[in-house]
């Protein structure tokens, strides 16, 4: 289905200002579509009667709604926000008011709704957000961007700029969970994810150690010698990190990121050994792991081999050259089938074969919208 970027502009000078605008933020998220960016918040006067300061922001989101079905739940959003509509053409106070902006590039004409809105190009309290997040946007009638209009705006005294955070709700849901895992197969970007979670959502970070590792080199030389030592020794190394970092954490950030789960070494060890071998590993697996940390949500990112295998030969570690597409598929595989067995775990998979978050900020935020779609 396809998604029209839509620009709303959003006002409340009634009550909690703040959180009005965020609720409303909020339900657009849920009912109408992914907000994408959200401007800075400014404070400006009523204007054309007389009430409090208003607070104004603009936001972009991704919808499938047409022009009309986003007219009439964005009616709806106000109603739900306390906005009393009264017949008459008079300015209210209003604890919150949305006006559509613009809907891609369309010209709408009609009684109930014109787009772009004819009187945005006037209006400061409008420009000046819109200008944060669409600076370039071209307005289809005046043919000038946003820009340009508002370097020709005059009377800019009396908005003042606020310090007032507005939350990104695909953040704010991410947020909600306090101990985040990020994991899947070799090379297909577990650690880059993580950092970037952890820098957004102020968690604490937890990178797996696998450089230390004095079997890693060896293993993939001679696999069946030094499985057992290996995955012995990764065993070894994550519980003691999982378990050191109770003693180093961050109390003032939020929860925690981890670039790994504990069954992690599971998982491998089932590919790597030998069924005896694996036994023995899994009895010392569930003994070592009983009071480490739970994860609240698991995101298992889902990649082509090819790609893995691309990612990893790029990355230029001198073990990894000789890791095989049969290798990875294994990996994937036992992944798979381990995880659709864990209905206790809260886990969704995202396919990211035709993104590039990690070069690419939209691409990025599109992994987080689907990771907000499967959750909800």
């Amino acid at each position: 289905m396809n998604k029209f970027r839509v620009l709303l502009s959003i006002g409340s000078n009634l009550g909690d200002k703040k959180k009005y605008i965020q609720s409303a933020i909020s339900l657009i998220d849920k009912k109408i579509g992914d907000v994408v960016s959200i401007s800075k918040t400014y404070q400006t006067p009523a204007l054309g009667f007389v009430g409090e300061d208003f607070y104004n922001c603009c936001i972009a989101v991704n919808t499938d709604l047409s022009p009309l079905d986003l007219l009439k739940n964005l009616i709806k959003i106000e109603k739900d926000g306390g906005r009393l509509r009264t017949s008459d053409k008079t300015y209210e106070s209003r604890t919150i008011d949305i006006d559509i902006l613009f809907y891609e590039n369309q010209v709408i004409e009609l009684p109930e709704l014109q787009i772009p809105h004819p009187r945005l190009h006037q209006r400061a309290f409008v420009l000046l957000p819109l200008f944060d997040i669409a600076k370039s946007k071209v307005h289809p009638i005046l043919k000038t961007t946003i820009l340009d209009l508002k370097n020709n705006l005059t009377d800019l005294d009396s908005i003042q700029e606020l310090e007032v955070g507005l939350k990104m709700p695909v953040m704010d849901l991410m947020n909600s969970f306090d101990n985040l895992v990020v994991e899947g197969n070799i090379g297909v970007g577990k650690t880059t994810l993580s950092k970037k979670l952890s820098t957004d959502l102020n968690k604490n970070l937890i990178l797996e150690e696998f450089k230390e590792n004095p079997f890693l080199d060896k293993f993939y030389k001679d696999p069946k010698r030094y499985a057992l030592n290996l995955e012995l020794t990764f065993l070894i190394d994550r519980c003691r990190q999982l378990n050191d970092f109770k003693n180093q954490m961050d109390l003032f950030k939020p929860g925690v990121v981890f670039d790994y789960d504990i069954f992690k070494s599971l998982i491998f060890a089932g590919v790597t050994l030998s069924e005896v071998d694996f036994k023995l590993f899994r009895d010392i697996y569930y003994f070592m792991t009983k009071d480490l940390y739970k994860s609240n949500l698991v995101i298992y990112l889902l990649q082509k081999t090819e790609k893995l295998l691309s990612n990893i030969n790029s990355r230029g570690r001198d073990y990894e050259k000789d890791i095989s597409k049969d290798y990875l598929d294994k990996i994937n595989n036992a992944y798979i089938n381990y995880l659709k067995n864990r209905a206790d775990l809260n886990i969704v998979f995202i396919d990211i074969s035709d993104l590039d978050f990690v070069e690419n900020h939209a691409d990025y935020l599109e992994l987080l919208f689907r990771i907000k779609r499967k959750l909800r």
